[in-house]
């Protein structure tokens, strides 16, 4: 099977040659700043309490604030980053700008690796990435990712013994004492590879049947998430329905066949669910001429910025991983 293509080589950019802080900023296209300024009402009054963010260079609008909003430029959030990347003797990935600047996001490669014990041949790469956001609805963060060269595909690690509020600077007066508490939760939160690698090797020595795969699957795409309104009528659902076990079925296809798999352990069946996520859910939208580059966009967001698609893997690393769930998912197993 070919490589499958990461998710942001599709909108990102190749930075892996600098170096220089001057020259990421530049390259990146990090280098603006913001403003607040009032919006006003189609009289022409201002409307007080009420602001826009936006870029002083060509003046394009990112997002709706209110009085507590302070702006925290990306130089700032990109300096304990560029240090980070010095330090561990990282390189630099990729990056990119969300619709124009709205979310700024960088990655960076660590230089430890780690292979399954069963399986030398698939090996798992450390990043890290940084997003800064100018839209007034995230704050700025850092997190680390496991990649999977096999098939790229990308799980945000989660730290179970610090709040993910260590790892965020909000838009608020007191943003500089926590970036101070980000930079130490941060650089604390590279272990966690280190903790993922005894979770990946935990998944694969825990064998997985079919039948189980598709209870699995039953609870880890769950109905709520594709029904987005009670209201539709019958003929609608079951159509719906009929997408969401197809979705369920394709799953447990990557679980026996897709890249890197052998459809024997839970680490197989973690797999094919973040195989699907970043690579094969909702892929035709990335092929149409108008709004591919745009669709390419919410998926990034979506399956690595904490959007819905991250949630989906966080689920299933959950209910992997947890043995009392687990028996209650082989409920919904068929032979």
């Amino acid at each position: 099977m070919s490589k499958l293509i990461a998710l942001d080589a599709r909108v990102g950019k190749d930075i892996s040659n600098l170096t220089n802080f001057d020259d990421v900023m530049n390259a990146t296209g990090f280098d603006f700043s913001t403003e607040r300024v009032h919006p006003h009402t189609p009289e022409g009054n201002e409307i007080e309490n009420k602001w826009l963010i936006r870029r002083t260079d060509n003046k394009k609008i990112l997002g709706f604030v209110g009085n507590r909003y302070t702006a925290v430029e990306n130089d700032k959030m990109l300096e304990p980053f560029h240090r980070l990347v010095r330090t561990y003797n990282a390189q630099y990935e990729t990056a990119g700008l969300i619709e124009g600047g709205k979310k700024c996001w960088i990655s960076a490669v660590l230089p430890d690796t780690f292979k399954l014990k069963n399986r030398p041949e698939d090996e798992i790469q450390q990043r890290v990435m940084a997003l800064f956001s100018h839209d007034g609805t995230k704050r700025n963060a850092y997190f680390s990712i496991a990649n999977r060269i096999f098939c790229n595909n990308q799980l945000s690690l989660i730290c179970h013994e610090a709040s993910q509020s260590n790892y965020t600077v909000s838009h608020t007066k007191n943003w500089e004492q926590q970036w101070i508490a980000a930079q130490l939760g941060f650089e604390a939160a590279i272990a966690m590879h280190k903790e993922f690698e005894a979770t990946a090797n935990t998944l694969d020595a825990v064998p997985m049947s079919v039948s189980e795969m598709r209870g699995f699957t039953v609870a880890a795409l769950p109905e709520n998430t594709y029904y987005a309104s009670k209201k539709k009528d019958k003929d609608e659902k079951r159509r719906t329905t009929n997408r969401l076990n197809n979705r369920r079925e394709e799953v447990v296809s990557l679980f026996l066949d897709g890249a890197g798999n052998k459809g024997l352990s839970r680490w197989d069946a973690l797999n094919a669910v973040t195989e699907y996520m970043d690579h094969h859910n909702q892929i035709k939208k990335l092929d149409h001429k108008k709004n591919g580059y745009r669709n390419a966009e919410r998926r990034f967001v979506s399956n690595v910025l904490g959007g819905p698609g991250d949630n989906v893997k966080q689920r299933a690393v959950n209910l992997l991983l947890n043995t009392k769930k687990f028996e209650n998912i082989k409920e919904f197993a068929v032979a």
